[in-house]
């Protein structure tokens, strides 16, 4: 697998390339700088650039109407400058960057647990199995509203999470209000090193075929937790396989490749990278392939990116299995991490990568600002999908577009997005079934949960929904609209999304019993595009069968 400089590190919605170990260019060293080619010189000294923007500082802390720090100026301006670039060029602070490279190796430190911003507040959405928070007795539903003494009654999670995180060893004292608990409860907890799989959920789905949920991050232990998960699943009698790669942003580069390695055919090619210096011009083909030859279907829709769009496109290219789900995200640049004097990370595009058809999958962002080019979606709540790009061919001559994403063999749209009135409902939702777990719902108290519970055998009928804790749920909404006018509820849009509430609520106590991704498990029937990879497993065998025959045929030649 010849890749040399792909063989590093990587972030979500990035592929990004090796640490070239770089320090941060002397701004007083009289240098000259080429910046554009308009001017008469084309030409600017670094002693100009440094003049300019110390002036640009003075004259901030000198007249602008509120405080600010240097060092956020400094990282704000290095940003813009950047993310006129495009949108995936970025700028990390030493604080940032340290948080990047634990998560790139699987870790990080801290309490271990999910949370989450519900009404300007942080709430508990999940404990971790065996984290410290676990351990201590936090739950899914309790608020946070002291970190150290610092009152974090209103404040969002991000914020939060900055007071939870901290070196190895170290304590904080995280205090919580619980529903129908008095009185706040204060906890004592040694931050420690969570791992971050990036195959949190694995099960048969059928007594044959196994589902394997490649939901997070390539990170450095991807491939290997990838070989494990498809051991122990044949262990259990899988012969075909669904790669779930939905909401998976990216990562590593050679994990991705390692990833497809792993199903593709012995020298299939797996991507290639082009860039302005060809010095970074790189492929890389399949060097030990799959072991076995099994029947696959791989799952993406738009939060499927960058690495994941490698492995899904190779997968479409060589007719290897078949694409079910929703148009992935459309990230094809490259990206190499620059590490600098002050301990942060400059992350700047430097090439394309294209599929083993020759697609660079790439959505345009030359006329949308960074918001529109992550967030803008149509009416349905859908990525919108750019214009279908330059017409390619699959090995067995299926045409497939770039310029876009990867467009899916079989599309199948999610049923997972809220109308308009869910978005308004589903915050008091939220609170009331944190509410309902910890036995305090009005009209529901009777429901209550035991401790969370990540070993036992699940069987896809537990906590279900009953029409009094729906009508609980009725009642408790009426009430929340009343408290909270400003989400515009009406009373109808509450009597006419019962259905929706029943599995809404049912999923968030499942979460709350079992762990968000155990408990997709429970209710995988209602996934409509993973039950659509199950029905269509006969046909992704059949062609990559097909494709199989054609290669070996080639091959004898």
């Amino acid at each position: 697998m010849k890749h040399g400089w792909l063989k590093s590190v990587g972030l979500g919605l990035a592929v990004t390339v090796s640490l070239a170990w770089l320090g941060w260019p002397g701004l007083t060293q009289a240098q000259n700088i080429k910046v554009g080619g308009n001017n008469a010189q084309g030409n600017v000294t670094r002693e100009k650039l440094s003049a300019d923007y110390e002036k640009a500082l003075e004259l901030i802390r000198a007249n602008y109407v509120e405080a600010r720090e240097t060092d956020d100026l400094t990282k704000y301006a290095i940003q813009g400058m950047l993310h006129v670039l495009d949108p995936h060029s970025d700028y990390m602070d030493m604080k940032a960057f340290r948080e990047f490279n634990d998560k790139q190796h699987s870790r990080y430190f801290g309490i271990g647990a999910y949370i989450s911003t519900r009404l300007r507040a942080t709430y508990i959405t999940e404990p971790f199995n065996g984290s410290p928070a676990f351990r201590a007795g936090l739950r899914y539903g309790d608020q946070i509203v002291n970190v150290d003494g610092k009152d974090t009654t209103a404040w969002d999670s991000t914020k939060t999470r900055e007071l939870l995180l901290g070196e190895r060893g170290t304590k904080v004292r995280v205090t919580i209000k619980r529903p129908g608990v008095a009185e706040p409860l204060a906890f004592d907890i040694t931050r420690d090193q969570i791992a971050l799989p990036s195959i949190p959920s694995y099960y048969m789905v059928k007594p044959n075929i196994g589902y394997i949920g490649l939901t997070k991050n390539f990170q450095s232990t991807t491939s290997m937790e990838l070989a494990n998960v498809i051991a122990e699943l044949r262990g259990q009698g899988a012969t075909q396989f669904i790669l779930d790669l939905r909401g998976n942003g990216g990562g590593y580069l050679d994990q991705g490749i390692l990833v497809a390695d792993k199903l593709l055919q012995r020298g299939q090619p797996i991507v290639s990278v082009h860039g302005r210096n060809k010095a970074n011009d790189q492929s890389a083909f399949a060097e030990t392939g799959a072991s076995e030859n099994f029947p696959l279907v791989v799952l993406v829709n738009g939060g499927t990116a960058s690495a994941s769009e490698i492995v899904a496109g190779a997968i479409q290219d060589h007719d290897r299995g078949l694409i079910i789900g929703e148009t992935s995200f459309g990230k094809g640049l490259v990206q190499r991490i620059f590490p600098t004097m002050n301990g942060g990370g400059l992350i700047l595009t430097i090439a394309h990568y294209y599929t083993p058809s020759g697609r660079l999958i790439q959505r345009d962002y030359s006329n949308s600002s960074l918001f529109e080019y992550y967030a803008k979606r149509n009416a349905n709540g859908k990525i919108e999908n750019a214009p279908k790009g330059e017409m390619k061919t699959t090995d067995l001559g299926r045409q497939v577009f770039g310029g876009g994403g990867i467009e899916p063999d079989v599309k199948v749209e999610s049923n997972d997005i809220l109308t308009p009135a869910q978005q308004k409902l589903w915050q008091g939702s939220w609170l009331f079934s944190a509410e309902l777990i910890n036995g305090h719902a009005p009209g529901a108290t009777q429901f209550k949960l035991p401790e969370m519970d990540f070993t036992s055998k699940l069987k896809g009928t537990e906590y279900l929904i009953s029409d009094d804790v729906l009508k609980a749920w009725a009642d408790y909404m009426h009430n929340f609209a009343k408290d909270h006018p400003e989400f515009g509820i009406k009373p109808n849009e509450i009597e006419e999304n019962k259905i929706w509430a029943r599995k809404y609520v049912r999923e968030e106590v499942l979460n709350a019993a079992y762990g968000a991704d155990r408990a997709k498990q429970v209710v995988a029937e209602l996934d409509l595009q993973l039950q659509r990879a199950v029905a269509e497993m006969p046909n992704a065998a059949a062609l990559n069968e097909k494709a199989r025959s054609k290669s070996n045929a080639m091959n004898r030649r």
